[in-house]
């Protein structure tokens, strides 16, 4: 994430995005089925819902205006892969 943002990676700065990291996965896990479906995590969209979400809260940390619109439609694809798993 530090490369995709072109950010130093000082210890403090590695510090922060590792707690951003970890509290925007909490939210996505929060937000999905994600202890019913835990292979979900291998679909590159878990990921990039993770990612997409820490760099808002990188910038933003009290997400003034919400989540953003790209990690809200991540959240409802990775929504329906789950319901589409226990449907089958």
């Amino acid at each position: 994430m530090c490369d995709e943002l072109h950010i130093d990676q000082t210890d403090e700065e590695l510090a922060t995005i590792t707690s951003l990291l970890a509290s925007s996965q909490l939210i996505v896990n929060d937000s999905i089925e994600y202890s019913a479906y835990p292979d979900i995590a291998d679909s590159p969209l878990y990921a990039r819902a993770i990612i997409t979400l820490a760099q808002a809260l990188y910038y933003d940390r009290n997400l003034t205006n919400g989540q953003p619109k790209g990690v809200l439609l991540m959240l409802d694809h990775l929504d329906a892969i789950c319901l589409a798993k226990g449907a089958g």
